[in-house]
């Protein structure tokens, strides 16, 4: 039974302006947020056939391990995957294409060119469930995370919706990857409360990896529940402590507090841990003054491959206007791809920076 929401429900949610039509490769809606019972992100085909597209929910953040399984999960068994920090994407055959749809509800360009090659995203898979959704991470040179030389991008599977929008639980997922040599997070293994000694010396093993931490699921997948390592949220402070003014208030509030109670639970160094949370704020935000005060701005650099100049077109058209784009080159390859190399300049914190570096004052 195809996914679909009652007409009623979604004129209600147009009249609302919760609903915004786009006209792009296809036509669809996407709810800007949430509303009532449907999660912000979730799209609607305009194509005659009403089907949904989920938007994909929050899942629970817990701060201390075992208390946070026993609270949460309440199952005999679960299983655990490597949790990935990447770009979420929902991926969808409509007609005789694939789209990647953002968290956001949009088709992304850049994504849905790169999930339509059958290295990243076999079209064996959409032959035989043509309404099914893969939801996953894309990773490395993308124009939202940082470039590597070790390949060009990877698309990693964390869960799979049929077509009525219910997600497979563990063991099918897991199956159908196999089956169709569809890359997914790593599987971590399957674990119950007896062995949660086990559970804390692999999540040690992350962290000393610098790995994001994991999600573990039920058996059933009704109960979900990410835990992140100390370490993954250290290095995502450095990473964004020279964007203090354009990230959301709570962003380095929670990743504080998540590593101090990490800490605290596996009797870790606190001395090393603070001392490496503090140069983590200092020695990113200090470089980040340099650009500031020149006048340069306060940027990230990024570097794609692309085959179609309009999927270019389209990243700009889908940059947020907080962002400035400057090109730093753009090469034509022999075989016709296109490599992009870019800096975002981020408008919000390089202009308050550059203010505060030249005696505006601040009243508190």
């Amino acid at each position: 039974m195809l996914n679909k929401l009652d007409k009623k429900f979604i004129d209600e949610a147009k009249v609302r302006g919760k609903l915004i039509f786009h006209s792009e490769e296809i036509n669809y809606s996407r709810f800007r947020e949430d509303f009532r019972s449907i999660n912000r992100g979730t799209v609607v085909l305009s194509d005659g056939s009403g089907r949904t597209i989920n938007g994909f929910p929050h899942i629970a953040r817990v701060f201390t391990l075992e208390k946070g399984i026993v609270r949460n999960i309440k199952s005999d068994s679960f299983y655990a995957e490597e949790k990935i920090d990447g770009f979420n994407l929902r991926v969808v055959k409509v007609g005789k294409k694939k789209f990647a749809f953002s968290r956001g509800g949009f088709v992304d360009p850049f994504s849905t060119e790169k999930i339509r090659s059958n290295d990243v995203v076999p079209d064996l898979f959409f032959r035989d469930y043509p309404d099914y959704v893969l939801c996953g991470e894309m990773i490395g040179n993308t124009p939202y995370t940082p470039s590597t030389r070790e390949f060009d991008v990877r698309f990693l599977v964390f869960d799979i919706a049929d077509d009525a929008g219910n997600y497979l639980v563990p063991s099918e997922k897991y199956a159908l990857l196999k089956k169709y040599g569809i890359q997914g997070v790593p599987q971590l293994g399957k674990f119950s409360l007896k062995d949660i000694s086990k559970l804390k010396a692999l999540v040690l093993t992350l962290n000393k990896s610098r790995k994001e931490g994991m999600v573990l699921k039920s058996e059933d997948r009704k109960k979900l529940v990410k835990f992140v390592t100390p370490n993954a949220d250290i290095d995502d402070i450095a990473k964004a402590a020279h964007l203090v003014f354009d990230m959301p208030s709570g962003f380095f509030h929670q990743r504080v507090l998540r590593s101090s109670i990490f800490v605290r639970e596996f009797g870790l160094d606190q001395k090393k841990y603070a001392e490496e949370l503090g140069n983590a704020f200092s020695e990113q935000l200090i470089s980040a003054m340099k650009g500031a005060e020149s006048g340069s701005g306060v940027s990230e650099e990024f570097e794609i491959a692309i085959n179609d100049p309009k999927t270019w077109d389209g990243i700009l058209k889908h940059m947020s206007d907080e962002v400035k784009v400057e090109v730093l080159s753009r090469t034509e390859e022999k075989n016709g791809t296109i490599r992009i190399r870019f800096k975002k300049i981020y408008k919000k914190t390089s202009k308050k920076l550059h203010e505060f570096l030249n005696g505006k004052g601040l009243e508190d």
